[in-house]
Order: structure tokens, then sequence, then C-alpha cells
């Protein structure tokens, strides 16, 4: 306000400039404070962002587990139709054979 008032300004033109002033720079920077309650904010969205890693990892290694156990179904069940064509094969034969 006195340098203000020093260079021209009255008194209650001085102390509207410094109020304003004030006003900017009290609602746009960051004081310590805030930027701990952000930091804490950080390193809480850093713990849930890695807990979700970790939750599509398992989702990734249990859909592998389905894919590996659907891939076995079909080779069993490839394998039962060999196993019935076989049989059936020596069915016939048999049949065949006693005929």
């Amino acid at each position: 306000v006195k340098a203000l008032k020093s260079s021209g300004f009255d008194e209650k033109q001085a102390e509207s400039v410094v109020q304003t002033i004030n006003k900017a720079v009290n609602e746009t920077v960051a004081t310590k404070a805030d930027l701990a309650i952000l930091g804490a904010d950080l390193e809480v969205q850093g713990a849930k962002i890695e807990a979700l890693r970790e939750t599509v990892a398992g989702i990734q290694k249990n859909m592998a587990t389905k894919t590996d156990l659907s891939n076995l179904e079909t080779r069993m069940m490839r394998m039962m139709w060999l196993q019935l064509m076989a049989m059936l094969g020596m069915f016939v034969t048999m049949v065949v054979a006693l005929t």
C-alpha cells in the first residue's frame, strides 16, 4: 500500500489493488499444505492403480487358464471319438468274423 501511495495512488486505490492481488495469489497459488494433500491423494490413486493392475493380471491369467481348459476339453472329445470309432470298428470286425 505504501509503495502504491508513494507512486500516486490514493489510500483507497492502493488498498484495492493490494486486496485484488492478494486474493488472486491466495486463490491460484498452491501452498505447501495443498501440495501435501495432492501428494497424499496421488499415493492413494497410485495404490488403487496398482491394485487394478493386479486384478487385471489375475483376470488375464484366469482367461488363459480357461482357454487351456477349453483346448484340453476339445482334445479329450477328439480322443473319445477316436476310441469310440476304434471300438465300433472292432465290433464290426467281430460281427463280420462271426457271420
